[in-house]
């Protein structure tokens, strides 16, 4: 049967032991099939990691699947091969992947963290904190996450809203407690983002 995979602002690499492949970020809920007795490994990209790594703005991955090695990058194109070689192939891939990362936080791991606040800063305040115009802080939002910040805010909000199951809760109440105005909000960012109304939803993430 299907699974559900709904938007979650990650980007992870899933590895069959043949393929390595990019699940860039989803901008909707989509259906993974994998077939039975199929084994895959992931691996998740830390916020705003994964163009840096990549080095392919996440805009052009967005809702994709892609082998690494069609992404036209010459240092990503031979990794299956390496790793098809190797009994530790996901503990390789990932000390790889931290020693390409530069520690400390950058601006777009800023941005992400305010956004995934239950109140996030509007963009005009991020942008003016950040030093940056609108216009640039959406251009480095596409390129780092996929799509631009109020999109991201909205995942992100849905998300924690799922987070937030509790047996006695009622939905309002899990709404106000993510960070929605009410109900209808919820409602509205649920279908966008899902196709699905918040009841549906979470009936689906339970099972």
């Amino acid at each position: 049967m299907p699974a559900l995979v709904l938007p979650d602002a990650c980007v992870d690499l899933l590895w069959d032991g043949t393929r390595l492949s990019i699940a860039g970020p989803d901008t909707r809920a989509q259906y993974a099939r994998i077939c039975p007795g199929q084994r895959v490994q992931g691996l998740r990209f830390a916020p705003a990691v994964a163009a840096h790594w990549l080095g392919v703005p996440l805009h052009v991955l967005a809702d994709q699947r892609v082998e690494l090695r069609d992404l036209g990058v010459s240092r990503l194109a031979t990794l299956a091969d390496r790793m098809a070689a190797r009994t530790d192939a996901m503990g390789w891939l990932a000390d790889r992947i931290l020693a390409d990362t530069p520690s400390g936080t950058d601006t777009m791991q800023v941005v992400h963290a305010r956004l995934a606040r239950a109140q996030p800063d509007s963009v005009a305040h991020l942008a003016r904190d950040l030093g940056l115009t609108e216009r640039t802080l959406l251009r480095r939002c596409d390129d780092a996450f996929g799509y631009g910040p109020k999109l991201l805010a909205r995942i992100l909000r849905l998300q924690r809203f799922l987070r937030l199951q509790h047996d006695d809760a009622t939905l309002v109440d899990m709404a106000l407690d993510a960070g929605y105005y009410d109900a209808a909000q919820l409602a509205g960012d649920a279908r966008r983002l899902t196709g699905l109304t918040p009841t549906q939803l979470l009936a689906q993430v339970a099972r």
